[in-house]
């Protein structure tokens, strides 16, 4: 399976987008996908509340940040409370 990956604008106070990955060269599984957050077109690298858990523990003055493996559902509620 290739790389799909969709960018998603989204209304919290850390971040204004998602990245949602998932495929080949990401972490994801059949349930789960590989994410990442922006605000104003740089990266989030500072754990957003709701996913903490899964962040990749990089920390504050690394230039990326992911969160590997987080359940869909996860995801599908989290957009449900922050899409544009």
């Amino acid at each position: 399976m290739m790389l799909d990956n969709k960018k998603i604008k989204i209304n919290h106070m850390m971040a204004d987008q998602i990245s949602i990955s998932t495929g080949s060269n990401a972490y994801s599984g059949d349930n789960s996908s590989e994410i990442a957050f922006f605000k104003n077109r740089k990266w989030v690298v500072v754990p957003i509340p709701e996913f903490a858990t899964y962040h990749d523990g990089s920390d504050s003055i690394a230039e990326t940040a992911v969160y590997p493996y987080v359940p869909n559902e996860l995801i599908d509620a989290f957009l449900d409370n922050y899409r544009a």
